[in-house]
């Protein structure tokens, strides 16, 4: 264990509108701007960060302390993932910052005019008052008349600046295992003497009456508070958390030399927590983000005292240039977004994924799927925004009913995204035709029958839009995948032939060209898989002759800001679209060696009988 706590230097946010929140900390709370940056993208910001394709726009606030900061992102990649209109701080996750104001009143008064109310009456006597209100990114902020740490001080340079931040609080799902890490690991020393919050302080927050556990420790003079609510227990993380959604994402631990910064990395990872990458040097500043066992992000940084003013820890004026070009902001999703959106294979992975960012933009779903059950989980999971339509796409009869209904029902409908397909790899020496005739009728015929129920109606509004899932395989045949190479072509063509004759009638395509996702389809095709994960070097990550998969959140972000922002063609990942475009350079009889190598024929399912697997 260290000699000392490390301070606690730094407190992240990810916001979905940049300016209105910074304008927030510095008018409503007296924050100071200390510069920023549009540097944190590419594979190092993914490396450390531990998104896909991490690009954002970073602004730093200071206030009257040494050696701390808020730190603002604002995503372009992923896209930022709004908080849950229920969300509760008793949710697992970070969730409440505590920040001691010189004025109490004047500060409440403030929040009230920004549009920021306290949640309740303030509790305690004058001196000691304390309240609470959400900043605008909905996050919950504790503003304290008294300073919980006014015994023990790091330095406090701009004394002029009128707040300062104290505390953060977590809702942690087994507290013994987040006190094991933090003061165990990290060296955080329990604070018996502080009483940071007494039982009647939860109302503060909307928490009135409930059961918790807690344990508050120092980080300095900085303090950390776990908490464990376990009447009624806090609710899980959402189902693919990333920490670049909405809310507080993590907090840094500063050290002033490089080797502080290794020791604490190595306990981490002799702990068992994951980190995202190994400690990445900058010359006078180094960083990684770990994650422990319950799945918080903790980063720790190491910075030379007179890069400071750099890196957002001194003011500075705030950035004026515009990001880089990357994904749609959170902020125009809306604008771009759609009424009504019908989506197949809604149940699967990928369908899942896309259904979530569609709702998330207010759009309401048509869900169709073969899987009853899977669609009734999907519509308990969002709600009231999605309609369930259980249909089999292999009975065309069936699809053009249903599709019949949808156009007379919801004469709002102002998008069509086919992600349904089927993959079953068969030898042309064993060829059902039968399975194959329903390949294609799920690949490519069920989209034409749909589409020619619901164009009319889109064209007669002069609008809509259509997403077509095809797939790399579609561009190049296949050893073993001749029906899914052949039908996935087939739409391919078709949505190309319907945005050359609709255009003029307001009618917009875009036709996808992914990799493989990692769904129960990919999982049981005939491609050759990995034997290692795809953080293995990079020499074996390009081997011409080994498949790896994308998450299907990563893949639906890319489809949806493709779909948003109407673009004709979207084709990756890159690595997979370059090995296809020498290869369709190359003679065809080294074209077609590499593609035998890529398959494994004993994993050829039996070509009657087998279970389908819908994307």
């Amino acid at each position: 264990m260290p000699a000392a706590e490390p301070p606690l230097c730094q407190v992240a946010l990810s916001v979905t509108e940049l300016r209105r929140t910074q304008r927030w900390y510095r008018e409503v709370l007296g924050f100071a701007p200390a510069g920023g940056t549009n540097l944190f993208a590419g594979p190092l910001a993914s490396a450390v960060q531990g998104l896909p394709g991490a690009a954002s726009t970073c602004w730093w606030l200071v206030d009257r302390q040494d050696f701390f900061q808020l730190e603002l992102f604002e995503f372009r990649r992923p896209p930022v993932r709004r908080l849950p209109p229920d969300w509760q701080p008793s949710d697992v996750g970070y969730s409440m910052l505590g920040v001691h104001v010189a004025d109490f009143e004047a500060t409440v008064q403030r929040a009230e005019a920004a549009g920021s109310p306290p949640l309740s009456e303030p509790a305690g006597g004058n001196g000691e008052r304390r309240v609470c209100v959400r900043d605008p990114e909905g996050v919950l902020v504790e503003l304290m008349e008294d300073d919980p740490r006014g015994a023990r001080l790091r330095d406090r340079p701009r004394s002029e600046l009128p707040v300062a931040a104290r505390s953060i609080m977590l809702s942690v799902p087994d507290l013994e295992r987040s006190r094991s890490f933090f003061a165990g690991v990290l060296g955080l020393r329990v604070a018996d003497e502080v009483e940071l919050h007494r039982p009647e302080h939860e109302a503060l927050w909307g928490m009135g009456g409930v059961a918790r556990r807690s344990v508050v420790l120092e980080a300095h003079d900085f303090l950390v508070e776990l908490a464990e609510y376990t009447d009624p227990p806090g609710r899980p993380w959402l189902p693919g958390y990333r920490i670049s959604d909405q809310g507080l994402l993590n907090v840094a631990f500063g050290f002033r030399e490089r080797p502080e910064l290794d020791a604490a990395y190595r306990r981490c990872i002799a702990a068992g927590s994951r980190a995202n990458s190994r400690p990445l040097s900058f010359g006078p500043w180094a960083v990684t983000y770990v994650n422990d066992e319950q799945g918080f992000s903790v980063e720790l940084l190491q910075i030379a005292r007179w890069y400071e003013r750099q890196l957002g820890f001194r003011p500075r004026r705030t950035p004026r240039i515009a990001p880089f070009a990357g994904r749609i902001p959170a902020r125009r999703r809306a604008a771009r977004g759609f009424r009504r959106a019908v989506v197949t294979g809604a149940a699967g992975g990928l369908g899942t994924e896309l259904c979530r960012l569609l709702v998330e933009d207010g759009t309401a779903i048509v869900a169709i799927d073969r899987d009853a059950g899977g669609l009734e989980r999907l519509r308990e999971e969002l709600g009231g925004a999605v309609e369930a339509r259980a249909v089999d796409l292999a009975d065309l009869e069936a699809v053009d009913r249903v599709a019949a209904d949808l156009s007379s029902e919801h004469p709002d409908l102002d998008l069509v995204l086919v992600a349904a397909g089927l993959d079953r790899a068969q030898s042309m020496l064993r060829l059902d035709w039968r399975q194959a005739r329903d390949d294609f009728s799920v690949n490519a015929l069920a989209n034409l029958v749909l589409l020619s129920r619901l164009l009319p109606g889109m064209a007669e509004r002069g609008g809509g839009h259509v997403t077509a899932i095809a797939s790399l395989a579609a561009l190049l045949g296949m050893p073993y995948e001749a029906p899914y190479s052949g039908s996935k072509a087939a739409l391919a063509a078709a949505v190309e032939s319907t945005r050359a004759e609709l255009a003029p009638r307001g009618i917009t395509c875009t036709t996808v060209f992914p990799g493989f996702v990692d769904t129960p389809m990919f999982r049981h095709n005939a491609f050759k898989k990995p034997k290692h994960p795809p953080a293995t070097h990079l020499a074996v990550r390009l081997g011409a002759k080994i498949t790896y998969s994308l998450e299907p959140r990563d893949a639906a972000e890319r489809i949806h800001a493709a779909t948003l922002a109407r673009r004709p063609v979207l084709t990756f990942p890159a690595r997979e679209r370059v090995r296809i475009a020498i290869a369709r350079l190359l003679p065809a009889a080294i074209r077609d060696r590499l593609t035998r190598e890529a398959m494994d024929p004993d994993r050829l399912p039996p070509p009657t009988g087998g279970k389908r697997r819908d994307e």
